[in-house]
């Protein structure tokens, strides 16, 4: 099954600093997953990149496999994405 939401080779730099390193990332429909780390790992990054707010230096988000990277944030929820807060 293919996955529903994809990170390929994503990256993103801030300067010198690496938040996010050549990630691969696949989430399948009807599947619990689950983003882990300590403060600092690049969690909020990869959130981040994956709605819009950041874009990557590198790689690509596919959500139902079209490239959403790079798209404004405000056009994601038309097409399934959406971001809350605690």
């Amino acid at each position: 099954m293919a996955a529903l939401l994809e990170c390929r080779n994503l990256s993103k730099h801030f300067g010198a600093l690496a938040a996010l390193s050549h990630v691969q990332l696949g989430v399948e429909a009807g599947r619990l997953h689950s983003i882990i780390g300590p403060n600092g790992a690049g969690k909020t990054t990869l959130f981040n990149c994956i709605t819009g707010e950041q874009e990557p230096t590198e790689g690509e988000v596919r959500f139902e496999e079209r490239v959403i990277s790079g798209l404004p944030p405000h056009r994601l929820p038309a097409l399934g994405i959406a971001r809350s807060f605690q």
